[in-house]
């Protein structure tokens, strides 16, 4: 085993090298050489890639590739080419630059090509998380390691002069609205991230985005979105984790069109709010929650979705107590589905609350009924930006510190480079309410507010690894 693991790290290593060189795709380099050194001088990593290639899993019905239903990680052959199959993906990955035809994008076909290789795969899960297949008790961190270096090493590229070729074919994509932003021609991006993070115009003297008008900013009880995205209501009340999370239903009489979500886990504050004091985490026991889900096309910087005061800031590094990463997704499927609805009630969110995410929470003050005590009610809002696998830088505006005061809809709390998945947002019972819920799980519209888009009927551009 040794003496095959090592031959293969040898080739491996000349051919990728090659084919970094030919690509002059950035420094990914150095990452993927790190993971085949750790396998070919580490025997539990080696068992590792094994344990994981014998727990690749059929793909769900109607995905293909080439027209097999079988797992495409399967012609690795066994462990040892498992890991020079990896390397392989990895740096043709880094030379990935997205292309885009109307409303649709190819970004996500290396992030769901890579999901199959832990889906519904127990150890292959434990691989990307830290964990040692052959034995849960104990840490292994090579692969998980490995995909922290490789993400840092992308978004040098995604940095770089390098990375603007695609930014012309996006530009010139009406459903981009370039008339909204800043700079609205391709030469004026110096990289990638630096178009994928463009500002919107933003108009001084009425202190708002023109392009973004802010929905009664007058009415203290109104919600807005942090930013351009697919609502989806969390399905899940937010409990507590003490020891085994007790899953509580929502509060609604049932209906014979009732869909039950019997997939998801239910979210525990306690990780997802990372490392707030745990004064703070248990505000948000008994709350609500929503999901902004972002698509690679639109705006993404996300902005205060309510007026109030900060009180807890955090980014939650990968490879931190409360972050393994950005990978992990267990259940592909279960978050973009065939039909690419993301929007969709039932989503499992929960398997987000060990990736790369920020934390801010935030305390509001709004006025009560008339006549009713106290005159002005109290309650927490968390926004928790998070990153997706090779999406998965979240950056912080400066201002976002503990003590300042945020304006919904305009104030900017920070952005994603390349993506970033969405921003999870959790909402606090009532204070003194007896458990009263501040916001309801359902997303409330007005007339002439946006609800959704017409697509176009093209089909994305194609990449190695789209499905049939």
């Amino acid at each position: 085993m040794m003496r095959r693991a090592s031959l293969l790290v040898s080739l491996a290593l000349v051919l990728l090298g090659g084919t970094a060189a030919r690509a002059e795709n950035g420094p990914c380099e150095g990452s993927i050489k790190y993971l085949m050194a750790q396998y070919a001088s580490d025997p539990r990593t080696q068992a590792g890639f094994q344990a994981a290639f014998d727990g690749l899993q059929p793909l769900p019905p109607g995905y293909t590739y080439g027209g097999s239903g079988a797992n495409p990680w399967l012609s690795a052959g066994d462990g040892a080419g498992l890991m020079v199959a990896v390397s392989t993906f990895y740096t043709q990955v880094c030379a990935l630059l997205p292309q885009i035809v109307g409303t649709n994008d190819n970004a996500l076909d290396s992030i769901q090509y890579f999901s199959w290789f832990y889906y519904h795969n127990p150890a292959a899960h434990r691989l990307v998380l830290g964990i040692d297949p052959n034995d849960p008790s104990q840490p292994l961190d090579s692969v998980k390691n490995f995909l922290i270096m490789f993400n840092k090493e992308y978004k040098v590229y995604m940095d770089s002069p390098a990375s603007t070729a695609p930014i012309a074919q996006w530009v010139a994509d009406p459903r981009l609205e370039m008339q909204d932003y800043e700079r609205s021609e391709a030469g004026q991006y110096k990289s990638w991230n630096d178009f994928f993070a463009r500002s919107l115009k933003f108009d001084a003297a009425t202190g708002s985005y023109p392009s973004r008008p802010v929905t009664f900013p007058d009415r203290d009880y109104v919600v807005v979105s942090p930013t351009d995205c697919i609502m989806n209501p969390l399905v899940q009340m937010l409990v507590k984790d003490t020891g085994e999370v007790t899953r509580q239903v929502v509060d609604n009489p049932l209906q014979p069109g009732t869909v039950l979500d019997v997939k998801g886990i239910p979210i525990s504050v306690e990780q997802l709010l990372a490392n707030a004091p745990a004064e703070l985490k248990d505000k948000f026991v008994g709350g609500t929650g929503l999901a902004c889900v972002l698509m690679p096309n639109t705006y993404h910087h996300f902005h205060s979705p309510v007026d109030g005061e900060i009180q807890y800031a955090e980014i939650v590094e990968a490879g931190s107590q409360y972050s393994s990463g950005t990978f992990g997704y267990y259940d592909w499927p279960n978050w973009v589905p065939l039909s690419g609805d993301v929007g969709r009630p039932g989503t499992d969110f929960s398997q987000f609350q060990t990736n790369q995410r920020g934390v801010i929470i935030i305390k509001v003050s709004y006025a009560n009924l008339p006549g009713k005590t106290p005159e002005r009610l109290t309650g927490y809002v968390a926004s928790i930006p998070v990153g997706l696998e090779t999406v998965g830088s979240v950056v912080f505006d400066p201002t976002v510190v503990k003590g300042a005061k945020v304006k919904k809809g305009v104030t900017r709390l920070g952005n994603f480079f390349f993506g970033g998945s969405l921003n999870i947002m959790l909402f606090s019972p009532i204070e003194g309410m007896d458990g009263a819920h501040m916001v309801d799980p359902s997303v409330q519209t007005r007339l002439g507010n946006q609800i959704g888009i017409f697509n176009f009927p093209y089909h994305p551009p194609k990449t190695p690894w789209a499905t049939d």
